[in-house]
């Protein structure tokens, strides 16, 4: 059966000590990769199932299926499914015998599945986004003597209520612990994927993800991992790209537009990084023409037809899940087309360290991506609130590449040594 691996100081020190002597709120926060949910993991397994305190027991997160991925996929590795019964549907789980609620706080309106509840032990994970309706609710329903909250998170915005409200709030100093992590706290990170880490995070992802410091994304959204060393041209491009054996994948991006820009991009993945080949634009407002679907997938078609790539038939379409007519129209057209992941935060990110690492070459005849990407921002007034919003404009050859890399780069890929 799988064991954990080493704790460092800090995580050992926090997992060994009964919850009885933790404070009623415990924040592990700091870099990426550094142990926190690691560390947390283990509590519960050796503590949390075990210590008696009256109120029901949650595990919550930005969503069920996040929860799942980040925190019980692995505490199920180590326990055995003998110990285990989840219900992912209801968010039911039982582990050691003992019932916890698995909840998804992922809008203002979540905190309703905590109305009426009375909570003893409460896990979260990635409590910057959980929204502060909820853990306002969550407070208030914490009532029992010796209730315990254990929470993770990255760094945000310093405006964000949990580092406002909550971390610099005078009321919460007597109840509360914070525990800041780097990446020297995990000892389990091989030099060279730690370096690969340490490389892949650039301007604000730096100071978040590998200092730990709370700072605000502000300005040009890919202004510290865009250069003109990321472009290629007809002679730098690779020698056998289009051919048997020199790419792996094929996928044409789309964000859709009727009154604003319709977006067709071509990525090619030759198993280490993709290149951004072709691009088409279509603004209906600048043309004083708006398309139709049948017309779009026309222009598709043709897109696709003056590809180099051969086998160019098997390509995958990805496109925004809200474009269902235009879809459909494809679908038809016996397209293989594929809803793409629309986190915008978690793809911006994603973008980055793919830019960051080199990993993601433009061709310098995409003259609208090149454009975007320059000048794609943050909204300064979303900041103002807390909040982290690209301002929605000159975002559509964005968030068509923003589609790709999510399709096209998993996490362990990023993780993978670049040649």
């Amino acid at each position: 059966m799988p064991v954990f691996k080493r704790f460092g100081r800090k995580a050992y020190d926090f997992i060994k000590r009964h919850p009885s002597q933790d404070k009623k709120y415990t924040l592990l926060e700091g870099s990426v990769r550094s142990s926190k949910t690691f560390a947390v993991d283990a509590k519960l397994i050796i503590h949390l199932c075990a210590y008696r305190v009256d109120g029901k027991r949650v595990i919550l997160g930005n969503t069920k299926q996040s929860v799942y991925k980040n925190i019980l996929l692995d505490v199920f590795s180590v326990v055995g499914k003998e110990n285990y019964t989840y219900n992912r549907s209801s968010g039911e789980l039982w582990l050691f015998g003992v019932r916890w609620f698995v909840i998804g706080a992922r809008d203002e309106a979540s905190y309703k599945q905590i109305l009426g509840m009375t909570v003893g032990i409460a896990i979260i994970d990635e409590w910057t986004l959980v929204p502060e309706s909820f853990s306002k609710q969550l407070f208030m329903r914490m009532s029992p003597p010796g209730a315990r909250l254990y929470a993770t998170t990255n760094p945000g915005t310093p405006q964000h209520y949990l580092f406002t409200d909550v971390i610099h709030e005078a009321n919460f100093a007597p109840d509360l612990e914070v525990i800041h992590f780097t990446l020297d706290d995990n000892p389990n990170i091989e030099p060279e994927i730690k370096a690969q880490i340490v490389a892949s995070q650039k301007g604000v992802y730096f100071q978040r993800y590998i200092l730990g410091l709370w700072v605000v994304a502000e300005g040009a959204i890919y202004k510290d991992c865009w250069s003109d060393e990321l472009l290629y041209n007809d002679s730098t491009r690779p020698v056998g790209l289009y051919g048997q054996g020199g790419y792996v994948g094929h996928v044409i991006a789309i964000d859709y537009g009727t009154h604003n820009p319709c977006v067709f991009e071509e990525f090619i993945d030759d198993g280490v990084r993709v290149w951004n080949d072709r691009e088409y634009y279509w603004d209906s407002v600048k043309e004083m023409r708006q398309k139709t679907d049948s017309e779009y997938a026309d222009d598709l078609e043709y897109f696709i037809a003056g590809s180099r790539i051969r086998g160019r038939k098997n390509v995958k379409i990805v496109i925004d899940p809200s474009a269902a007519s235009f879809k459909l129209e494809l679908t038809k057209r016996g397209y293989n087309v594929v809803d793409a992941d629309n986190e915008v935060l978690d793809g911006i990110h994603r973008v980055s360290q793919v830019m960051a690492l080199g990993l993601l070459r433009v061709h310098e005849g995409c003259s609208n991506e090149r454009r975007e990407c320059a000048i794609y921002s943050w909204d300064p007034k979303a900041a103002e609130k807390g909040e982290e919003t690209p301002l929605k404009t000159n975002d559509h050859s964005q968030d068509a590449k923003r589609y790709a890399v999510m399709d096209l780069f998993p996490e362990w890929r990023l993780l993978e040594k670049v040649a």
